[in-house]
């Protein structure tokens, strides 16, 4: 787990204050994005966009780099003195790999001898309950160390978390429906694994292209019964292949539709009348 590091004096620096709360919400979000995508404190303008819609004005980027917290830089913005204060993509990815060793030792060192039977689940029962004990909580401190035992249990654990990847096009378009619905006045759903499964299976197994996921996204949010019902990205993908008839069918020239039959009628009666008409001026001429 990656953690976005915030001074205890952020609350009255003169850069926050010049900048404002709403866009040291944007700052904020964004930091914790970059923290999780090691990105070395760059943010490429689609998130930037995504996560300031509903969160802060459409200044609140411009707002960060007159403070001089972020520079514009080519394709988006950079956190000012980010390595100075965060950590390195680099220095993640090796504390990374080493927790991702630990536990594959610790997990050898565990089951390397169950074949013994009984008498291996005798010797270990005790400090198996003790490793469970001191197991890290869900949100640690990152200031303080994790408590782990020798076996490497807790490393074990922690690394289950950490390996699991996370997408930049899965994070964007959950961050586009989060702002999208919150724009209209509802609370944004969880950022759970039942919702990043959802996303990403919309992109991998039902082939959306990130486009196509975000026009619907846009379009939903924007219908007056739809963006009541779609608050989430599992029901999305539930109602997908239904919005996307509906588009199509909304786009479809009103010449494709059915005929009225009143309206066919009238015509009707309007050519019988015409030509009447014009039967009785070829009578008139031929007497004259």
């Amino acid at each position: 787990m990656a953690w976005f590091k915030v001074d205890d004096q952020l609350a009255f620096n003169a850069k926050i204050v010049a900048a404002g709360n709403e866009a040291m919400g944007l700052w904020v979000r964004a930091g914790s994005w970059s923290a999780a995508q090691l990105t070395d404190g760059f943010v490429p303008n689609h998130m930037a966009n995504a996560m300031a819609n509903g969160m802060a004005k459409e200044c609140g980027a411009d707002a960060l780099v007159m403070a001089g917290l972020w520079d514009e830089v080519d394709g988006g913005y950079q956190f000012h003195d980010w390595s100075e204060f965060q950590p390195s993509a680099e220095a993640e990815k090796e504390k990374r790999r080493k927790r991702s060793i630990a536990g594959q030792k610790g997990a050898a060192a565990r089951w390397g001898g169950k074949a013994h039977g009984n008498s291996h689940s005798k010797s270990h029962s005790k400090p198996m309950a003790n490793e469970c004990e001191v197991d890290a909580p869900t949100r640690p401190d990152p200031t303080r160390p994790i408590n782990t035992s020798s076996s490497g249990f807790a490393d074990a654990h922690s690394d289950a978390e950490i390996v699991e990847e996370v997408r930049e096009d899965v994070e964007g378009l959950l961050s586009l429906l989060d702002a999208e619905i919150e724009s209209n006045g509802n609370r944004p759903p969880k950022r759970n694994k039942s919702n990043r499964d959802a996303m990403r299976l919309l992109l991998d197994r039902d082939k959306a292209t990130p486009e196509q996921v975000a026009y619907v996204i846009r379009w939903c949010q924007a219908d007056q019964f739809w963006k009541a019902n779609i608050l989430s990205a599992s029901k999305l993908r539930d109602k997908f292949g239904q919005l996307v008839a509906k588009i199509k069918a909304d786009s479809e020239p009103r010449a494709s539709q059915a005929p009225n039959k009143s309206e066919q009628r009238i015509d009707g009666h309007l050519d019988i009348v015409a030509r009447m008409a014009e039967r009785d001026n070829e009578l008139q001429g031929e007497l004259i």
